[in-house]
């Protein structure tokens, strides 16, 4: 995928000359502040070269600028999502990327490195070029809502705890963490995660690699928050049934290999049409393998049997 920036000048130059390049999709900022000088003004015309556009009438504000434009951060660039999902199509369509605003300096360049650094790695070939002056809100607020946007589509699959407020009274999380949470919504699931896990290690209360859970289970054998991604699993079976009750897995502990079970017994699909059938199956495993999954949840150090046990609140991005 080409990643290319552009200002208004020079892109109707190029549609004007008829070199417009195929298989392109286009960004187009405009800015809302120049009306107010000229009534005719309006976005760069697309119409005759290309449709896959997406324009966005944004005013070019950093950060310390906001506040006194009557912003917040949260409320700046409010299409931001759409936007994200325009860029996901066109990346998995194969399409090269065109991102153009009045000077081809800031917004433009904001957006193809939040796109280039997102997919590509080398979103600092935008900002080591001395000709750009990427607006960082831009680049931040695309690159946020691509990941987000990614872990959506991604999340096909899920464990979505239905009582999860009695774990938010026992961790001490604000309710309004969750606010939005609601089991049966995959992406009401990602965000409750998200930001279940950021709050929690703000807090240094969150733990994600294997030497430091088992380090602080080990400190003063009370339960801990873990948030990791398993890999290497194995299912428990009841011998009654063919649906799996847990997951098993192994951390590796210096020389040792810590057994980790995984205690539950059902999931859901975020996609995809359901049968009457299939509702009433949803809250348990399939009997098709899993490849990976991404867990948080609390978990116990059980001495005797040397061994963790975990229970799940939410799973996500389970690959079948």
């Amino acid at each position: 995928m080409n990643v290319s920036v552009y200002s208004r000048e020079a892109i109707e130059r190029i549609i004007s000359d008829g070199k417009f390049p195929d298989n392109t999709a286009v960004i187009s900022f405009y800015d809302p502040a120049i009306k107010h000088i000229d009534k005719d003004y309006t976005h760069v015309d697309y119409s005759g070269v290309c449709k896959d556009v997406f324009y966005s009438e944004l005013e070019d504000l950093d950060l310390e600028v906001l506040k006194r434009k009557g912003y917040t951060y949260d409320i700046y660039f409010p299409e931001v999502d759409d936007m994200a999902k325009f860029i996901i199509k066109a990346y998995e369509n194969g399409k090269d990327i065109i991102c153009q605003c009045e000077y081809g300096q800031s917004r433009s360049a904001g957006c193809a490195a939040a796109i280039l650094e997102f997919f590509c790695h080398n979103g600092i070939s935008i900002f080591s070029d001395y000709k750009y002056y990427p607006n960082q809100v831009v680049y931040h607020k695309i690159f946020d809502a691509l990941e987000k946007q990614m872990m959506y589509a991604k999340n096909r699959y899920y464990y979505a705890m239905d009582n999860i407020h009695k774990y938010i009274s026992e961790i001490n999380l604000p309710d309004k963490i969750v606010s939005g949470y609601q089991p049966e919504n995959g992406n009401s699931v990602v965000d409750a995660k998200q930001n279940i896990e950021k709050y929690l290690s703000e807090q240094n209360r969150l733990f994600h690699s294997t030497e430091s859970i088992i380090n602080a289970l080990l400190k003063d054998g009370q339960p801990i928050y873990a948030s990791f991604t398993v890999t290497d699993i194995r299912f428990l079976h009841d011998i009654y049934l063919w649906n799996p009750y847990a997951v098993c897995t192994c951390f590796k502990y210096g020389c040792e290999k810590i057994p980790v079970t995984i205690w539950f017994r059902k999931f859901r699909s975020a996609f995809g049409r359901r049968t009457k059938k299939d509702a009433e199956r949803k809250y348990y495993f399939p009997s098709k393998k899993f490849e990976s999954f991404d867990f948080f949840g609390k978990l116990t150090w059980d001495s005797k049997r040397k061994m963790i046990d975990a229970v799940p609140i939410i799973i996500t991005n389970i690959q079948i």
